[in-house]
């Protein structure tokens, strides 16, 4: 009998650690998304925001290319929103906020993170 109570006890231990660890690799799968997102983010808007060498792109088909990327970010249950634009050189400067919630189900633990980017695109 006192094999079986503790044969139980170390399997509800065991299944305990199991469902922490669990928690554990959504929360880091959720942030290896976000900084490949990010990432996604950045390389979309230098490829496709800049000037073609032969042609200016207008600043209406720019918005509207970082306004589709948006809304392909916001279905993928993150927020992406735009800051201020600067110039240097060839190459124009926007910042991004990308904003994603990070949750715990065995902790209780729920929050909403920012990651705070910086993308470049070719302007003539």
């Amino acid at each position: 009998m006192k094999g079986i109570i503790e044969t139980s006890v170390y399997l509800v231990i065991f299944a305990l650690v199991c469902f922490f660890s669990i928690d554990f690799i959504r929360i880091n799968q959720r942030v290896s998304d976000a900084g490949e997102i990010s990432q996604y983010i950045e390389n979309y808007i230098e490829a496709y925001c800049g000037d073609i060498p032969n042609s200016e792109l207008s600043e209406e088909a720019r918005d509207k290319k970082l306004y589709v990327l948006a809304r392909s970010v916001q279905k993928g249950g993150m927020r992406l929103t735009y800051g201020d634009v600067s110039r240097a050189g060839d190459y124009e400067y926007i910042e991004y906020t990308l904003e994603y919630p990070l949750s715990a189900a065995m902790f209780g633990y729920s929050s909403q993170h920012t990651y705070n980017g910086l993308a470049r695109y070719f302007v003539s």
